[in-house]
């Protein structure tokens, strides 16, 4: 069974900044893990793991990823097996993703057909990208009526340092099939 990586930042509501040591790639049991340096979600942590063939999860503060709501009330997340509701960009690549639930985080695959419930395995090119690249921006779609100030329908998002992710990554990753 896969060990289940915690952390806790404290984040303010906005885009806030976490702290640059916390926001460094490094393993933690064999799973690949960083904490987001800009945010205005409850997302706290990374992880990257073999799965089938790779498993992406992200950590969020109080369950599901919900827009930073600091003292009102959490929003219903809406996302769950539905397409168009996570996106990953990556430098300039994006990368549509879907969602499921598991006890302790979200997990995410790559957008699939809904003969899959839209979960498909994650790709290559991702994980690719994840090594080759400067910086994640992971975005979803909470809400069904909300917008984002960017003109998309993702409201929330953090970004994730990509800077010296390739060898944690290639390290955490070596054994997946």
């Amino acid at each position: 069974m896969k060990q289940f990586v915690t952390a806790s930042l404290a984040l303010a509501a906005g885009m806030s900044v976490a702290s640059p040591g916390l926001a460094e790639w490094r393993l933690d049991n064999g799973v690949a893990i960083v904490a987001p340096t800009a945010n205005n979600s409850t997302m706290e942590l990374l992880a990257i793991s073999c799965g089938d063939p790779y498993q992406v999860e992200v950590y969020s503060r109080g369950g599901p990823v919900r827009p930073d709501a600091g003292n009102g009330e959490p929003v219903e997340a809406d996302y769950f097996y539905k397409p168009g509701k996570v996106e990953a960009r990556i430098d300039g690549a994006v990368f549509a993703l879907a969602a499921a639930g598991s006890d302790a985080a979200v997990v995410l695959f790559s957008q699939g057909k809904a003969a899959e419930n839209y979960l498909a395995p994650i790709s290559g090119a991702f994980v690719e990208a994840l090594k080759n690249g400067s910086l994640l921006t992971l975005a979803f779609d909470v809400t069904p009526d909300a917008s984002a100030e960017d003109g998309t329908a993702h409201e929330t998002a953090a970004q994730f340092p990509l800077a010296g992710s390739r060898a944690v990554l290639e390290e955490a990753l070596a054994s997946c099939r």
